[in-house]
């Protein structure tokens, strides 16, 4: 009768560990859980690993960080040609347009240091000059100063960044949720589950064996080499290089010009 053999797997790397029990669980979807009678089992094992493949290389930073800052920068780039316009107006020796500006001085008052504001207030104040500006009262002045394209790209520039935004939030939440996860926790209940598994075959091998649960054994069995030996090949090279009986002693080095005096690191300032 054939029977999985043991493994020790706390002591594996995580990339390793992931491996294994990725590829035994891709041997049981060959095998079909039920012809293994660990349809339950299975199912637990398949959700566990799904957890650990996740966390197996948490990123170091938030994917949309420089996202968020192009866009911003855009849509600062935006204000900024808004009200300098409107500004420049204010000097204009076209007397229609200079009254023009001169009325829209004081909508975009309040506006003239919004991006220096946090991302979600600056949102907020550009969405609130983009509605004044397209207001019924000062629509007309806008379009006296030929300035409607600038402010309609700075309230595109505004919707690209708030969507940008909205992904990242979901970014954060997801790396919360990853972050939350005890690893050692979850390889425990992923080396549980699988243990589970091996008693489950290892006795239907005993107690009504078939050619599926023999196969399966065989395909584990055979991971389970090759993992060890691995596992064994790490360590072994994992150490100083082995003595190869070619080693040469290192060639003194020649003094440096001007003395043998050490003036210290860092002797030019950066």
């Amino acid at each position: 009768m054939k029977q999985i053999l043991p493994i020790g797997l706390t002591g594996l790397p995580g990339g390793t560990h992931m491996q294994f029990h990725d590829q035994a669980n891709s041997y049981i979807i060959e095998a079909t859980a039920a012809a293994l009678h660990v349809e339950a089992q299975a199912a637990l094992y398949a959700s566990l690993l799904k957890q650990e493949a996740a966390i197996i290389n948490r990123p170091s930073s938030q994917r949309y960080t420089q996202l968020l800052a192009d866009a911003d920068t855009r849509r600062d780039n935006g204000l900024m040609v808004v009200l300098n316009l409107i500004k420049a107006h204010q000097r204009s020796i076209d007397d229609e347009k200079y009254r023009a500006a001169a009325q829209l001085a004081s909508v975009i008052a309040p506006y003239n240091t919004a991006y220096s504001n946090s991302y979600m207030k600056e949102t907020a104040e550009i969405k609130g000059l983009v509605a004044s500006l397209r207001s019924a009262e000062n629509a007309p002045l806008v379009a006296l100063l030929g300035i409607e394209a600038e402010v309609d790209l700075l309230d595109e520039a505004n919707t690209a960044f708030e969507e940008i935004h909205r992904l990242s939030q979901e970014d954060a939440q997801q790396r919360q949720t990853l972050e939350g996860i005890d690893t050692k926790e979850l390889r425990g209940q992923v080396d549980a589950c699988y243990q589970q598994i091996v008693l489950v075959v290892n006795a239907f091998a005993i107690a009504s064996p078939s050619d599926e649960l023999d196969a399966f054994i065989d395909s584990v069995n055979g991971l389970i080499y090759r993992t060890q030996q691995e596992a064994s090949h790490s360590h072994s090279t994992s150490g100083s290089t082995a003595d190869t009986g070619t080693d040469t002693p290192e060639p003194t080095p020649e003094p440096e010009p001007g003395g043998g005096e050490d003036e210290g690191e860092g002797g030019s300032p950066l």
